[in-house]
């Protein structure tokens, strides 16, 4: 008798460019994205003070945070697109937060007490660039891999 070949000897693949899977990407990237947008600027003004600096630690904790979600999605699912629909869609979400309401700012304001935020600018930086960032470096990964070959 010969015995059925096990889970790990058969090669795996992963289907990543069906409809499902397409979908399957954009819903984890929607659903990251909003996450990423709300944790990040409420928390992108806390700063901590040790020895008299001031360390943006929320600045600090968002670039983390982006970075791991980017990263999840790439291991997640082997494709770009859910970095690309995640960092198309950062600057959408945060859309409302970025103008003034009634009592000025509301939680991004260009200018307090005639001084420029310049975290606001940072965060928003963070949450578009880091997804391009991460989908660029793996597309040169990628690149470097059938080079290989």
């Amino acid at each position: 008798m010969t015995a059925a070949p096990t889970p790990t000897s058969a090669a795996r693949t992963v289907d990543t460019t069906s409809l499902a899977a397409r979908l399957a990407q954009a819903a984890m990237a929607i659903v990251l994205a909003i996450v990423s947008v709300l944790l990040m600027l409420t928390t992108h003004r806390l700063s901590l003070d040790v020895l008299g600096a001031a360390i943006p630690v929320g600045l600090l904790f968002g670039a983390l945070f982006q970075g791991v979600v980017c990263v999840f999605l790439w291991a997640a699912t082997g494709a770009r697109l859910p970095l690309l629909v995640l960092g198309c869609l950062w600057p959408v979400l945060a859309i409302p937060f970025l103008g003034e309401g009634v009592g000025g700012g509301v939680l991004l304001p260009a200018v307090i007490a005639g001084q420029v935020q310049l975290s606001g600018w940072i965060v928003q930086a963070i949450g578009v660039g880091v997804p391009f960032l991460v989908a660029a470096l793996a597309t040169v990964a990628d690149r470097r891999r059938s080079r290989a070959r």
